[in-house]
């Protein structure tokens, strides 16, 4: 600022409250006041010395970090102190440092400003996404409403197949109280290996664990010999034709499990894809 004059100008300490660093903030405005203590005319480098009440400690009412801002008739700024030592030196002022929310007022940020890095949490109002925006597979089955298809697929080994009718594979958690699974349809895929299945009974989809196929029937149902086959291949099981016993249902998941007796000697491995949504009974 040497050199620089500035017309009849009057200095006033703003405040310092709110700083948690304890500085001062300083202005000259042109406009008069009634504080006549603070009439100072800015005239030649050095001026800002006047300020400071011990030039060798470098205390005083100006302090290294104060900001000064200066709207004259002639000039206008905003600078930093940098220097109280000998003489008062002030720099450019630079944008740095801390801003809490508190200072932010409400709408203020917009995306732009944003870092998409930075980002943990986004509150967005009134966003709607269309299907162009979507990335493919973006939208999975625990995204979507309860009453809306849903789809699980579950591996099932040789040892589990041929031991479910003691102990019925589960395909479908239960989904809580008041809850009733409704199956829409499952595809069993079978990878072949080398052995073929043997023996077993009826294979079905099934509401809970109840072993040797006893629980209340939730597909259509497949003969013991369908599975047989001596190449890899699908399975389909569609809704049940069987009424659902309500009080049994509720709150219930889905098995695998077939009645008569176990399969014996396959080693084929599968896939259940499962489709199904779950509905309120209450």
């Amino acid at each position: 600022m040497a050199g620089t004059t500035f017309n009849i100008n009057y200095m006033a300490k703003v405040s310092s409250s709110g700083n948690p660093q304890g500085l001062n903030v300083w202005t000259y405005n042109g406009l008069a006041t009634a504080n006549a203590s603070t009439v100072a005319q800015i005239v030649a480098a050095g001026f800002f010395n006047s300020f400071m009440q011990d030039l060798t400690a470098g205390t005083g009412p100006l302090q290294i970090g104060d900001t000064i801002f200066v709207s004259g008739s002639d000039g206008n700024g905003m600078y930093k102190v940098s220097d109280v030592t000998t003489n008062v030196e002030v720099g450019a002022f630079a944008s740095a440092g801390t801003i809490d929310t508190a200072n932010l007022a409400n709408g203020a940020v917009t995306a732009a400003k944003l870092a998409t890095d930075a980002v943990e949490t986004l509150k967005i109002k009134d966003l709607n996404v269309t299907t162009a925006k979507l990335e493919a597979n973006a939208v999975t089955s625990a995204k979507l409403a309860l009453t809306t298809v849903q789809y699980a697929t579950v591996a099932i080994t040789a040892a589990q197949f041929n031991g479910m009718y003691a102990t019925p594979k589960q395909l479908v958690a239960a989904a809580g109280a008041n809850t009733l699974i409704v199956l829409d349809k499952v595809d069993l895929l079978m990878t072949y290996v080398s052995a073929n299945y043997a023996a077993g009974g009826v294979v079905a989809v099934q509401y809970d664990n109840t072993a040797n196929g006893a629980g209340v029937i939730a597909s259509t149902t497949l003969s013991a010999a369908t599975f047989f086959a001596a190449a890899s291949t699908g399975f389909m099981f569609n809704t049940g034709v069987v009424p659902q016993t309500f009080t049994t249902c509720v709150n219930k998941g889905l098995f695998l499990s077939n009645v008569t007796q176990a399969f014996t000697t396959g080693d084929s491995t599968f896939v259940a894809h499962v489709w199904y949504k779950v509905i309120a009974t209450v």
